[in-house]
């Protein structure tokens, strides 16, 4: 019995570590007003990208690695309008920045759960 009991607590300290091996998704996100925008994010390959003149919405989507640096910012390229920059984690949101007005920046970042 006793083995028994062990047996159970390993299997269900396994299973509830599964979500520990599970990368991290993420999706970028700009919305907004704002007609026309340029984006600079940290990619799939840590790297950096940058789109311009690109309309919103704008999303990206990527499997991260847990500690990655996750950035995302736009840049309205008008007069007016707002933009909403906003991470998600695991469909959750993780970080978000709204900003409104002429040439304005909206910046989200931080480090993947």
């Amino acid at each position: 019995m006793k083995k028994l009991m062990i047996l159970l607590c390993l299997s269900i300290i396994l299973f509830a570590g599964c979500d520990i091996l599970t990368p991290p998704q993420v999706e970028y996100e700009i919305s907004g007003t704002a007609t026309s925008v340029n984006i600079t994010y940290s990619n799939a390959s840590e790297g950096t990208s940058q789109v311009s003149d690109v309309s919103v919405p704008w999303t990206y989507s990527f499997e991260s690695t847990t500690g990655n640096f996750l950035y995302v910012s736009a840049q309205n390229q008008n007069d007016s309008g707002s933009l909403t920059a906003t991470i998600y984690v695991d469909g959750d949101v993780y970080k978000t920045s709204t900003s409104s007005g002429a040439y304005v920046i909206a910046t989200a970042s931080g480090s993947a759960p």
